[in-house]
């Protein structure tokens, strides 16, 4: 398989600094449940997409593919709605920023090992 480019756009900044990256991709993006940040644990996998109305979704699909990366080789790149990435308990309602079980970002890369895809 040829090598495909994906653009991880967050233009929402009520969450996580608003970025516009490119990743050259080595597979097609999967739907991914959980991610370990650090050893800290599996947290549940969420991404953020404000709708057209303003609403916020909390529970939009997150996606996972393997990306080459220029510092580490291949790492999988985990990205979620144009909100971001929401990484949290799984009986997390809503992101809290303050509390620290919870993780926000535009994207993360993990390794493989690091995740749980969807089936």
């Amino acid at each position: 398989m040829s090598a495909e480019f994906l653009t991880v756009e967050v233009d929402d900044a009520s969450f996580t600094e608003p970025i516009q990256l490119t990743f050259r991709r080595l597979a097609p993006p999967q739907r991914v449940r959980t991610v370990d940040l650090d050893g800290a644990g599996p947290r549940r996998a969420r991404g953020l997409q404000r709708r057209a109305d303003g609403s916020l979704d909390v529970d939009a699909p997150a996606w996972a593919c393997p990306v080459e990366d220029s510092g580490a080789g291949v790492s999988w790149l985990v990205y979620g709605g144009n909100a971001g990435l929401w990484l949290a308990p799984a009986g997390a309602a809503e992101p809290d920023l303050d509390d620290r079980a919870q993780v926000v970002e535009a994207y993360v890369l993990v390794d493989r090992g690091d995740i749980e895809l969807a089936e």
